[in-house]
Order: C-alpha cells, then sequence, then structure tokens
C-alpha cells in the first residue's frame, strides 16, 4: 500500500517520461485519463506543473519544486518503514517483490522453501500483475525486486540478469495432436486457440505472426491472465503460446506439453532487478543469488 496518491505517483512517471502518452503506457492508463489527474493535481496545489507542447512535455520550476519534494517525501517513507520492518524481532526476511502473474506457481514455491532455509521465518509480499502493474509498484517505492518479461530500463532499477525465453505451443496431455519435437505454427493454428490479450507484452508479435500464416484461426479464450489461459489449456480447449518459464511446472507434473515453434523466433526476455532504495539491506545479494539460480534451472 502506498501512502501517496495515485496523482502524485502518476506526475512522477510523467517527469521521468517524454510524453503524456509514453507515461499514460507506462502506467497502463489512457493519456486523457493520466491528463485529468494531472490537472486535479494542478488544481490542488494551484499553480501550473507542466508545460505540454508537440514536441512532449516539461516541468515548470513549480513542478520540479513538486518532484524533488515528492522523491524526498517517498524516501523518507521508505526508511521510516524499513526501520518498522527492523523492529519485527518475528521474522528474519521481508521480501517485496513484483513477479509477473505466470510465474507465481513455478518460482515463488521454489523461492520461499530456498528462503526459509537460508534466512528462517520469511514474510512474503508478492505483487501479482503485468509489467505495467509492476512498475507502478516500483515507482512507489513498494517493491525491493521485479521478476518480470520485457522490463523498459529505468533510472530506479538495475538489472542484474536476463533470461531469454522462446515462445511454444502449449496444450492439454491428450490432446488431438500428434509428433514430438518443434511443431510449425500453421498445424498449431489448425486447433482452437487460448491468446494473450493486448494488455500482455508478447500479444502483438504473436499476433502479426499468426497473420503472417495467413489462416482465420479460431479463439477459444483470450485473458490478460496467464492463469486463466493456463486453467483453459489444461481443460483442453485449445492451443496456447507461452514460454518454458510459464508452463515448466505443468510439463514437468505431465499436465500439459510444450513445443517449440518451428522456424519461428518468438521470445520474452525475462529480467531480475532490483529496486534502488529496497529495504533488503546486506540479504541483497544472498536474495538475488536465490532467484538467479532459480531462473537458471527453469531455463534448462
Amino acid at each position: 500500500m502506498s501512502a501517496f496518491s495515485r496523482e502524485i505517483r502518476s506526475f512522477l512517471v510523467v517527469s521521468q517520461s517524454d510524453s503524456i502518452r509514453a507515461a499514460a503506457d507506462r502506467l497502463n492508463m489512457s493519456a486523457p485519463a493520466l491528463s485529468r489527474q494531472l490537472q486535479l493535481l494542478e488544481r490542488s496545489y494551484g499553480t501550473q506543473l507542466l508545460v505540454r507542447s508537440a514536441s512532449g512535455v516539461a516541468l515548470t520550476a513549480e513542478g520540479e519544486a513538486l518532484r524533488d519534494e515528492a522523491m524526498r517525501w517517498m524516501a523518507s517513507d521508505a526508511a521510516f518503514s524499513k526501520r518498522l520492518r527492523q523492529q519485527r524481532n518475528a521474522t528474519d526476511l521481508r521480501l517485496r517483490i513484483g513477479v509477473m502473474e505466470g510465474l507465481v506457481g513455478t518460482l515463488i514455491p521454489r523461492l520461499t522453501e530456498r528462503l526459509e532455509q537460508r534466512f528462517g521465518v520469511v514474510e512474503l509480499e508478492l505483487a501479482v500483475g503485468t509489467t505495467h502493474d509492476i512498475i507502478d509498484r516500483a515507482e512507489a517505492l513498494a517493491l525491493d525486486l521485479i521478476v518480470a518479461f520485457n522490463m523498459p530500463r529505468l533510472s530506479r532499477l538495475v538489472v542484474v540478469q536476463t533470461e531469454e525465453y522462446h515462445l511454444g505451443a502449449v496444450y492439454a496431455a491428450g490432446f488431438p495432436i500428434t509428433g514430438e519435437g518443434p511443431i510449425s505454427l500453421a498445424e498449431a493454428l489448425q486447433h482452437p486457440l487460448c491468446l494473450p490479450s493486448s494488455a500482455l507484452s508478447m500479444h502483438t508479435r504473436l499476433l502479426a505472426e499468426i497473420l503472417s500464416v495467413r489462416v482465420n484461426p479460431r479463439v477459444n479464450v483470450s485473458s490478460n491472465s496467464i492463469g486463466a489461459l493456463l486453467t483453459y489449456l489444461r481443460a483442453g480447449k485449445g492451443v496456447g503460446f507461452l514460454t518454458w518459464a510459464d508452463v515448466c511446472s505443468d510439463v514437468t507434473e505431465g499436465r500439459l506439453v510444450f513445443r517449440p515453434l518451428e522456424n519461428r523466433r518468438l521470445t520474452e526476455t525475462l529480467s531480475l532487478s532490483i529496486c534502488r532504495g529496497n529495504g533488503l539491506g546486506e540479504a541483497t545479494g544472498d536474495v538475488v543469488r536465490e532467484i538467479s539460480a532459480l531462473l537458471e534451472e527453469m531455463g534448462k
């Protein structure tokens, strides 16, 4: 939970962006909605904070002053929260981690087990959602680490590891597709599909590949939730296109089949990032090493 209004948090994102539209994309909202938030903030302070032009957006002197103050407020809040956490004798480690939904089942249980072996009692605060959702939490200084696909380069994040995962065709064990090894996209598209919606980063590139095959696919379901897609796929409702990181547990346990796409290079880049000003302190290195080891194991 953030102690600061969404208007202040949105204003900080705008102050680090080239335009209102770019900031709106990072916040996963429309540009008009973001403009209304900024207007409300300007009315609240009774002064103009931004200068908008065809070339983008710039802060006024008052806007720069508010930005600097807001950054100090957030840093002070983060320090206060850290002091409170340090006073909790019952918890040996508190980790605030942002992770995409598709990685929750494959990464988090194993990570929790490893951290408990190393640190004892672990309090885990999970921020689950799309990349935009997680960035919003990071901007509010509410996260220590992030594991997510296709993260942008931001000044508040330090990327310490990246792993590249290929998209493959995914379907239930027993689904009426024969053969093993790589599968052609044309063959996969002969079956009903369970596809990611436009809220997920893989959507645009995957859709372009599907359209290039010149077929009229039947879509059973589309969703911004990897968990929802996995539920449909496990039930044998169609073929999906996900990464090995999304499905490795299901494949290992025999619920799903994962087959690389033949002659197609569709990849997602998974990043492990440290949030500047995180509250892990001396435990940062150990936590990062445990996550790094798990990501390497998932990629094998």
